[in-house]
């Protein structure tokens, strides 16, 4: 499938095949897509939790407001920031200059480079932007393999922290179920036309 094809194709999902299921491995090819999204620095915010027996997606549900989506979908996806991927960044980069695989001083650069994201405002305003990227590419990629998707906020933070084990550090900022689709007749929402969005400016 070309990556047009998806994109014209894919809708936010409501309808779910109950009987469906995925794999461990079927949502760790789906994240290992994901990954392939860019990161400022490749510092990689992202982090995944993934949920795919009946009692996790009903737990997570009740922390979804209810939603019966998330319940109905083969797996439920939550995309978390990592406020400290940084500390992962410092370390895999000096790893990498050890192993010769970077330039020393290359590597010294892009550790100052990313002083700022030790601060966790930052990190999260990033991780934000990371989850955004991330999630797409996991919903293109589970559009090429037939799979149904829908991105979802509507979520009590708090409450989905506690059913996951996340800490502070690591926020749920995105979820996104996905399986097979259920016979519908649901249909895609019309875009506004290129025209009503795109300005081109030039100076002069």
């Amino acid at each position: 499938m070309h990556v047009s094809d998806a994109l014209r194709s894919r809708i936010s999902s409501n309808s779910f095949d109950t009987t469906a299921s995925l794999t461990e491995a079927q949502v760790a090819d789906l994240v290992r897509l994901a990954q392939e999204a860019p990161s400022c620095f490749n510092i990689q915010f992202t982090r995944f939790v993934a949920a795919i027996d009946p009692a996790t997606k009903r737990a997570v549900m009740a922390a979804a407001y209810n939603q019966p989506k998330v319940a109905a979908a083969a797996a439920v996806i939550v995309l978390t920031g990592d406020l400290r991927a940084r500390e992962g960044f410092v370390e895999r980069t000096r790893a990498a200059a050890a192993a010769g695989t970077l330039p020393a001083d290359v590597a010294e650069r892009m550790i100052a480079g990313t002083a700022g994201y030790a601060d966790p405002a930052r990190a999260r305003e990033e991780s934000l932007r990371s989850v955004g990227l991330s999630g797409m590419c996991l919903m293109l990629a589970a559009q090429e393999a037939g799979l149904a998707s829908c991105p979802m906020i509507g979520f009590d933070p708090a409450a989905l922290s506690a059913v996951l084990g996340l800490d502070e550090a690591h926020p749920p900022l995105m979820m996104i179920v996905v399986g097979p689709a259920a016979a519908s007749t649901q249909a895609r929402k019309p875009r506004m036309a290129p025209e009503q969005v795109l300005r081109i400016h030039t100076v002069g």
